[in-house]
């Protein structure tokens, strides 16, 4: 049994539904500097693409229909001989909020997956199967409790993450926390600018497809890749039209890796902070910790 690195920032709007609002449509573009591979003085850059689209259908009884699809690319060097790699998923969102109380309401989400570097005909290779549960009480006006779970098929093996949060607004202040995935803090210091933190954990896999696929030592097998990752950030964001979020982030990196395995070695279980099983062997090596800049443009809905 190992501790993991680093636990899956899951990347759905929907952990955030305890809020008065619902942002619809979310997107960001993450770049760093140069980056130094550990084994080597080569260098590397590295760009993230994320585009999350939510539409929830409200029914008459207070429920509603949960839809939506999340587009996520990452784009690297792997080996530091080699050209950049990106590979890229694509996830539909298709769930129910039920509403039981005043105080209490559950989100049931399935999140079936490709991921890969689709540079070959899509096979069950590609395919990831996941589903989100999340239970939310209301304390308080101001106070909102969650708890649930989330569990994927991932291509280093089956992986289960407990969740347990909160979201707090009061006056300038608000709060949003999801552990072990995220945490954001959010300051008003004007009625459309606002100030924060925000951390979050990564998790992610994807397969690496297609006839090119090679080590240094040119041998071609079937490949994986295991993204870990930690950020820390500051982020200052403006609302220029309502409904319209811009924001701007900059911050670390920690214990970030894109670990290559063959298809077959994987691990027997993960729950959370530990994995069970993981006697694999790394292709790769990984890059320095670094940088990152970030920007976030999100069109947000109201609901009061």
């Amino acid at each position: 049994m190992r501790i993991f690195k680093l636990i899956g920032f899951l990347g759905i709007s929907v952990l955030s539904c305890a809020q008065n609002y619902v942002d619809v449509f979310y997107s960001e573009y993450t770049a760093t500097p140069q980056n130094t591979f550990t084994s080597s003085d080569s260098t590397t850059d590295l760009q993230k693409l994320n585009i999350n689209l939510t539409v929830p259908l409200k029914l008459k009884n207070g429920n509603a229909i949960i839809t939506g699809v999340v587009y996520d690319r990452v784009d690297t060097r792997l080996w530091e001989y080699t050209e950049k790699m990106p590979v890229s998923s694509y996830i539909l969102k298709l769930g129910i909020n039920l509403k039981h109380s005043e105080k209490w309401s559950t989100t049931v989400l399935l999140l079936p997956k490709l991921a890969s570097r689709f540079e070959d005909k899509v096979g069950r290779q590609d395919f990831q199967f996941g589903a989100l549960g999340l239970a939310k009480m209301k304390k308080s006006e101001h106070l909102t409790y969650k708890f649930g779970a989330y569990a994927n098929g991932d291509k280093f093996g089956p992986f289960l993450v407990p969740l347990f949060g909160f979201y707090y607004k009061k006056d300038k202040l608000e709060m949003d926390v999801i552990i072990p995935s995220y945490a954001k803090i959010n300051y008003s210091i004007r009625p459309k600018v606002t100030v924060g933190v925000n951390w979050r954990a990564t998790v992610k896999s994807y397969n690496l497809n297609g006839p090119t696929i090679r080590t240094p030592a040119n041998v071609a097998q079937p490949f994986y890749m295991h993204h870990l990752s930690n950020e820390i950030a500051a982020h200052i964001g403006f609302e220029p039209i309502k409904g319209v979020i811009v924001r701007g982030v900059a911050g670390l990196s920690l214990g970030r890796s894109f670990q290559v395995y063959e298809n077959d070695d994987k691990i027997d279980f993960g729950l959370s902070l530990f994995r069970f099983g993981d006697d694999r062997v790394q292709l790769n090596t990984d890059y320095d910790n670094g940088l990152l800049y970030r920007a976030e443009i999100a069109y947000r809905v109201y609901l009061d």
